[in-house]
């Protein structure tokens, strides 16, 4: 029992009345287990090395405003609008304010999965499946990068972007040519002017990327890349509240590596709109592993109002069940930034 009641009052995130009382109830109810089933007694020895199983009380969280928004619902799939600054799944101290707690209280569906993951602060199209039996058929197609997933970004606009794409055009096949900087496209790669976008003639990002657990960026290195994304198209946003003209830039990933479409909007030299962490993050940090980070606001003290301005807008696959094709999209438009 002092075992379980020391793990307890020693993690980060408890509920200060998960006290010993409450320990003591869980051993009443068979709730304290080893690994291979057999319930503990308060006063059982364990042996080294043995696991001991026990639920704990999530500690009070900060709810997250907004709501998850149903966009399409059959006998195995939900498809959802995730809002931000809500996890996926529980991890660390987002146990209840997570998107499948969510799902499961708000559509009554227990064993609701979801089959990939959206960053916390991403919002945009997320999918759940809601039987067990399907749950690894529609896991494995995210697994193995068969899912069509784009994404908008809106950004400031980088110098000279404004007027070049603002500028008359003559017809559907004018297009301008825009300034990107030293290594935007992979490292090493010349500045210059290259020509805008377009989904059949896309700009590649090619970088290596490399996220430790412990360090909260994710940093560059010159070797072989590991990370690529395709930027299908560039347009003028609104002009934000501090006079800027914004860009919204239309990202497809072709892999996964975290932080990816942040890491790519820094390197253009114009972070993601609201992006709490490379939007202040030096240049010297994103590609220095020992770089000085700056200064994030914890989750207690986020400021709501003010999303990152990154969105999963669309996703395309073959139903590996039906053998159909599916496309869900985004009710969510990026006016709203």
């Amino acid at each position: 029992m002092e075992v379980v009641q020391r793990l307890i009052a020693t993690q980060q995130h408890h509920d200060p009345t998960d006290d010993l009382s409450a320990v003591l109830e869980r051993f009443s109810d068979g709730a304290v287990r080893l690994d291979n089933g057999h319930v503990l007694a308060p006063d059982e020895q364990v042996a080294a090395g043995e696991f001991i199983w026990f639920y704990r009380r999530p500690a009070p969280e900060r709810r997250v405003p907004g709501e998850l928004r149903e966009l399409y619902r059959d006998e195995r799939l939900l498809v959802v609008d995730k809002p931000p600054f809500m996890s996926t799944l529980p991890r660390g101290q987002h146990i209840t304010e997570t998107a499948v707690v969510r799902a499961r209280r708000q559509f009554g569906i227990s064993v609701l999965s979801p089959a990939h993951r959206l960053d916390r602060l991403t919002r945009g199209v997320l999918l759940f499946t809601t039987r067990q039996d399907v749950r690894g058929a529609y896991q494995r197609l995210f697994e193995s990068r068969s899912v069509q997933k784009t994404y908008e970004a809106v950004t400031p606009a980088p110098p000279g972007w404004a007027e070049r794409l603002g500028g008359a055009r003559t017809g559907s096949d004018d297009l301008v040519r825009l300034p990107v900087p030293e290594g935007a496209f992979a490292a090493g790669s010349a500045a210059g002017d290259y020509r805008e976008p377009t989904p059949g003639d896309p700009w590649t990002l090619r970088h290596h990327m490399v996220k430790l657990r412990g360090r909260m960026a994710t940093f560059l290195t010159d070797d072989v890349p590991n990370a690529e994304t395709r930027v299908t198209g560039v347009r003028l946003g609104a002009t934000g509240p501090d006079g800027v003209q914004r860009v919204v830039w239309t990202l497809e990933p072709h892999s996964g590596r975290t932080h990816q479409l942040r890491v790519n909007m820094k390197l253009f030299g114009t972070p993601i709109v609201a992006d709490p962490l490379y939007g202040e993050l030096s240049d010297a940090a994103l590609w220095d592993v020992d770089g000085a980070l700056p200064f994030v606001p914890s989750v207690a003290d986020e400021d709501f109002d003010q999303p990152m301005a990154l969105t999963a807008i669309r996703m395309i696959f073959t139903d590996p069940v039906t053998g159909d094709e599916r496309t869900f999209h985004t009710a969510y438009t990026s006016t709203d930034f």
